[in-house]
């Protein structure tokens, strides 16, 4: 038997896709699904590790992901290329601090753009001129407020302010379209000029474009906004249409 051996051209070798590393909760059931279908539609890859939480929902508990990140980070294509990393929790971002996670995340990749979706959601509002938000968190209210910290912080204010007292992934993900539609409704939208829809584990992608009808205003989901800012951040546009203003 012959065996032959073929060279590779690695200068015309077909240029790979984009590639976003995402850093889930163990415990979320929606980011990845959601992450893959905006990154099917931009023509971006999604590859996906995850980091332990503990139940409930708690600053005590939330702060404890600090301790997963770096083996987290080590499991995401660690002989190939990222193009950006997003650390997929909105709460355990405000909790833990953007600047202490995208340290720790460089600290094994570095160089690769690091977002968060609480970060990227005052990017994505400040993108949009936006500076009076009417915010809605699925959690307690102690997570809540702290969460929303981030956006007060940033020189955002607040129109209305409201949490529905949830605990855990699972049940973060039950509320529907309907389920919202009462709160924005119960809430004082009346000096908003957009709407933040907090939890990467919230089913909320599909209930942007209903509730900016609804509404008139920008929604801003974790999600939404943690995708668009990684697009930014590795200089790709592509516009989604059906997922709001900011990525339309």
């Amino acid at each position: 038997m012959k065996h032959h051996q073929t060279g590779i051209d690695i200068n015309n070798a077909q240029q790979p896709r984009p590639c976003i590393g995402l850093i889930a909760l163990a415990s979320d059931v929606l980011v990845e699904r959601d992450f893959w279908r905006m990154g099917l539609a931009a023509g971006v890859d999604i590859v996906t590790t995850r980091i332990a939480q503990s139940m409930p929902l708690t600053p005590q508990t939330l702060a404890r992901l600090e301790d997963g990140i770096t083996d987290a980070v080590r499991l995401l294509l660690p002989e190939a290329r990222l193009d950006a990393i997003v650390f997929a929790c909105t709460s355990g971002s405000a909790i833990i601090g953007p600047a202490k996670i995208a340290q720790q995340i460089s600290a094994i990749r570095p160089g690769v753009p690091v977002t968060n979706p609480a970060t990227a959601a005052v990017e994505a509002l400040r993108h949009l001129g936006c500076g009076n938000i009417a915010f809605f968190a699925p959690y307690t209210q102690d997570v809540a407020e702290i969460t929303s910290s981030v956006f007060s912080d940033a020189g955002i204010r607040f129109a209305d302010r409201m949490c529905f007292g949830l605990q855990s992934d699972v049940e973060i993900a039950t509320p529907g379209l309907e389920h919202y539609r009462r709160a924005i409704a119960q809430a004082d939208t009346a000096t908003a000029d957009a709407i933040f829809l907090s939890c990467t584990t919230a089913a909320t992608l599909d209930m942007i474009a209903p509730l900016e009808v609804q509404t008139g205003l920008p929604v801003i989901t974790s999600n939404q906004a943690a995708f668009w800012h990684a697009l930014q951040l590795i200089g790709r546009t592509a516009p989604l249409p059906g997922l709001g203003k900011l990525l339309g």
